[in-house]
């Protein structure tokens, strides 16, 4: 009896197991992560070459004023960031001796014109004497020693005439002088432009050495900056060039005005000028301008965008996608041009490449393209 109690009791214990059994199913394998990344495919494009590059701006036009003479200032007539004209007075120096000196030249031009016309009268008489001498000595009226003398009087009023001749010419420059130092006592602007500095007060000294007053012309600026001997053969004066001032906020067009024929001696670079539109003024003497200046175009290039290419170590590397898979491929670049760079070498047309997203793979990784780009010229 006890064995077929036991007998019945695992019976029931196997059928259970076996109905557990039945109801249960394995638990799904886990779906594999694939990283999700965007693609480009190589192609060839036109890549301009851009030089970016920073310089100071700077007047079209800026100018030291400096006396001519030396003297007392007696009058400052302008303040810094005044509007001037050109010929408009900016300081006037004491004209006291000047004008002394002025009014004493006058009389020794009028002293030398008398003594010119003194001159002129004696060998007029002179002369008078000599024709009324010869025709006495033709007659043999006179002696040969009276002839001689009025013939020697003749050269010598004519000796005078030369050595007063030549006095009036002497007080004539004195005079010349004496006006132009009379007028250089008022110093005045040289040029239209706006006054950005005075450095000098009334009772001051000032000499020829010495510049009190800068005058700038700024309703255009200029940008000046100094390139390799690589770019320089490719920098064009007519060429356009956006410059872009931080300070103000705001990019201009600029205007390739010239290119240095020859290197700087101490930095072996080439000096550009970029000139810049400026009719409000607004654009200052010394601010930073940051600029693009087209130095060519390479045509027909392999090109990618920059982001697709990254760097270990000074080597360049990219993803290539292969069925699906990421391979890492070296690569040579060349130049960078805005979003894009050239690839010299390790990629050929048409391969697909990962533009985004290939900072998260790794070689032999899976990934999900979730977007084309097409190509480079995007």
């Amino acid at each position: 009896m006890l064995k077929r109690i036991v007998s019945i009791v695992s019976l029931l214990v196997v059928l259970v197991f076996a109905f557990a059994g039945c109801g249960s199913k394995e638990p799904p394998a886990e779906e594999e992560q694939l990283v999700p990344v965007e693609t480009i495919t190589v192609s060839k494009t036109d890549l301009a070459h851009i030089l970016n590059t920073t310089g100071e701006v700077i007047a079209k036009q800026e100018v030291n004023v400096m006396p001519k003479v030396s003297g007392r200032v007696q009058q400052v007539l302008v303040n810094v960031g005044d509007t001037v004209r050109k010929g408009q007075v900016l300081f006037q120096l004491e004209q006291n001796d000047a004008g002394n000196a002025l009014e004493q030249a006058g009389a020794g031009l009028e002293l030398a014109q008398a003594n010119l016309e003194r001159s002129q009268q004696v060998l007029k008489d002179a002369q008078t004497n000599y024709n009324r001498t010869k025709s006495l000595f033709e007659a043999q009226a006179i002696s040969e020693a009276q002839f001689e003398s009025a013939e020697s009087s003749v050269v010598s009023a004519q000796t005078s005439i030369k050595v007063s001749e030549a006095q009036l010419r002497q007080a004539q420059a004195g005079l010349q002088a004496a006006q132009d130092n009379y007028q250089n006592t008022t110093i005045v602007s040289p040029i239209d432009g706006e006054v950005a500095k005075v450095d000098v007060n009334p009772g001051e000294m000032v000499n020829p050495q010495f510049s009190p007053v800068t005058i700038v012309q700024i309703s255009t600026t200029k940008v000046k900056v100094n390139v390799s001997e690589n770019v320089v053969g490719n920098i064009k004066t007519g060429t356009q060039a956006p410059v872009t001032i931080n300070a103000i906020n705001k990019t201009v067009k600029g205007t390739v005005i010239s290119v240095a024929p020859q290197a700087d001696k101490s930095t072996r670079a080439f000096a550009v000028e970029i000139q810049l539109p400026n009719e409000n003024g607004e654009i200052k003497p010394g601010m930073v301008a940051r600029l693009n200046i087209s130095t060519g175009t390479s045509a027909g290039i392999l090109a990618l965008p920059v982001n697709a290419v990254l760097e270990q170590d000074g080597q360049h590397y990219v993803f290539v996608l292969q069925d699906g898979i990421a391979k890492q491929v070296s690569v040579q670049v060349g130049i960078a041009s805005g979003e894009l760079i050239e690839i010299k070498s390790g990629l050929e047309e048409n391969q697909t490449v990962i533009a985004t997203g290939n900072k998260l793979v790794s070689e032999g990784q899976k990934v999900k393209v979730v977007k084309e780009l097409g190509g480079a010229a995007r």
